[in-house]
This record gives C-alpha cells, structure tokens and sequence, in this order.
C-alpha cells in the first residue's frame, strides 16, 4: 500500500486513460502555441527522473496560465478551492475533475513530455532560466507565505508560460509506471509519448507554494491517486492542433 504525505492510502485505480482529444477548435483561452521538436526528457538528479531520454513532439497548444478559480467556477459551477479568489489557481481538484473542465472546453491535460518540454523551454538546466532558484519565476517555500498566489505574478518563462515552477503542482495526462522512463529509453527516440493506458497512480509536475526549490525542477515528477485533493493540486489545460497543421 502506497502512503502519500498527507496521510491518506491509496488504493488501486482500474480507470482507463482517455486518449488525447482529438477537437480542431478549443475553447479555452490564453494558449500558446508550442512548435514541433525534440528535447532530451529526464534527469539524472534523482531516480524516478532517469534516465534521460529522447523525446519528439508535434505541436500543440498549452495553457499560459494555470486554471484560475474563476474560470473554472465559471465553466464548472462550483469552486473548490481551500485559498479563495478569482485570479488563484484553482486547487482542491482530482485528476478527473481537471480533466473533465479541459474536456468541457475542447481541450485536454498535456502530457508529462508536453509539459516538460514546455517548462524547459529551450534549457537543458534544471530550471529554464538556470540552475538556481529565481524568486522572479516562481512561488515556493521560501516566498511564498504559505499560500497560492494568483496566476501570472512571476515572470514568464522563455515561451511566455507563467507559474511553471511553483504555485501549485500541475495534474497532467500520464499515469504513473515505475519503470515506464527506463524501458521507453530502449526504443528512444520516442515521438509524442502518453505514459501508460492505466494505473494506480497519476503524474504531477512543477512543485508548489509548499515545496522547496529541488522539487520546482523541470524534470521533477511526482505521483498521487487520481481521486485525491489538495490545496497545492491544480492544473492547465493543452490543445491538439488541426491534423492540417500537424502531420504525422
């Protein structure tokens, strides 16, 4: 039985990995689009990030900003947040919830790769803009006050994406698999990777508010039961692109 940090047990999920939505137009606002290309996934500062390994992605869209409070109270009905306003993250969610308000809205969860290659923008270093903390990117630990703090404050990474690294951590499309990096490894490079089609566990990236500066990495990875919530929970949403504008 696997115990996460806030006490709680998880059980095993037989739930089904939906594949990437396949929608030509999506409703969801402040996306940037984010152009085919290859990037080294992984690192070896820590054992679930090994090793590192070749990834090819199409392009895609993603989300500037995490989901804010508003919007998602707006498309859902309901807040369910622990730190209420407008403009927060919005947190407190499960994997299903975060995936069903991208759905609403014609998009879906990136995937772990989009989602790095995303947050690296470019740098091969443990953050993207070097190899130390940086106040002025992100929310963590050390500046935080122990809250969230609404989207977009920090600055931008070098493809124009807020909150990365920090405010709270990011569910996204993969499910967990211990030896998934490892075996996919052996057949690199590996173009526009899911993860694996089922599990107990969902992957979370970017660290938050609560966490210290090694957990904020690009290549940090982290995993919880899909049904679980919490304050430093939350998520942004990605697009496909038009099949005309993104061939095989």
């Amino acid at each position: 039985i696997f115990k996460n940090h806030i006490g709680g047990f998880a059980i095993l999920f037989l739930l089904t990995a939906s594949p990437p939505a396949q929608s030509q137009t999506s409703n969801i606002q402040d996306m940037i689009r984010i152009e085919a290309n290859c990037f080294t996934m992984g690192s070896e500062e820590f054992v679930v990030e090994e090793p590192e390994h070749k990834v090819c992605l199409n392009s895609y869209y993603l989300g500037i900003y995490e989901v804010t409070q508003q919007k998602f109270k707006n498309a859902m009905g309901y807040n369910p947040s622990r730190f209420k306003g407008p403009d927060l993250p919005v947190e407190n969610v499960s994997w299903p919830e975060a995936d069903a308000y991208c759905r609403t809205l014609a998009g879906r969860l990136p995937t772990e790769a989009e989602w790095e290659y995303a947050a690296r923008a470019g740098s091969i270093k443990a953050f993207s803009w070097g190899w130390d903390i940086d106040n002025t990117y992100s929310w963590h630990r050390g500046n935080s006050q122990n809250s969230t703090h609404p989207v977009g404050q920090k600055k931008a990474n070098p493809l124009g994406l807020h909150d990365m690294n920090g405010n709270v951590w990011e569910w996204v499309g993969d499910w967990y698999r211990e030896d998934y990096y490892e075996t996919s490894a052996l057949s690199e490079p590996i173009d526009n990777p899911i993860g694996p089609t089922t599990g107990q566990f969902v992957i979370l990236r970017g660290g938050s508010f609560e966490d210290d500066a090694f957990f904020l990495r690009s290549a940090s990875r982290y995993w919880y039961p899909p049904t679980l919530e919490n304050h430093n929970l939350g998520f942004r949403c990605a697009s496909n692109l038009p099949d005309k504008e993104n061939p095989q």
